[in-house]
């Protein structure tokens, strides 16, 4: 967990020395897969900022819930919040930005299993390795659109994510 709060110090740190450069954050929703679980609903939201000719540090936030009721018996619930920053390399062309990266999170996972009113849960925070590619689209003063793909290593709860939304500059 130490490290984890190093390397977010650090980037942190990266990402406040490029503040007078530029910088936008992002809101999306998408589709996650993750493994030995149903798909849902993903909400994300990240800031991105550029801290050399085509790099970009890409502090961020996301949040999937699944729940399954099988009649009034059982009750089954998974969530992760996770917490994390990716680096990105970009290429520009025309009006795409085009980018992949990889990058670390901590994700909080959760899970519970409800029977006949009885209910038990058990929680964890595991390591993330990120893996992304994606494309954000115009060049507008304002707002832009964006669509990423990504794979998440987590221990024991691998992710699959297709997600898109807008991006601001700030």
């Amino acid at each position: 967990m130490r490290r984890i709060l190093a390397a977010s110090v650090f980037l942190a740190g990266l990402a406040s020395s490029a503040w007078a450069q530029d910088r936008t954050a992002g809101v999306g929703v998408g589709f996650v897969k993750p493994s030995d679980v149903d798909g849902t609903f993903w909400l994300t939201a990240n800031a991105q900022f550029k801290v050399a000719k085509d790099i970009l540090v890409e502090p961020e936030l996301g949040f999937w819930k699944k729940t399954s009721s099988f009649g009034n018996v059982l009750d089954v619930s998974f969530r992760d919040f996770d917490l994390g920053a990716n680096a990105l390399y970009t290429t520009e062309r025309k009006s795409v930005r085009i980018h992949a990266g990889v990058g670390l999170g901590a994700h909080l996972l959760k899970g519970a299993v409800g029977i006949l009113g009885f209910t038990d849960s058990d929680s964890a925070t595991k390591i993330g390795v990120h893996f992304l590619a994606g494309a954000v689209f115009g060049h507008a003063k304002g707002a832009n659109f964006f669509a990423n793909a990504r794979y998440d290593l987590v221990s024991d709860l691998n992710q699959f994510k297709i997600y898109g939304g807008v991006r601001f500059k700030i």
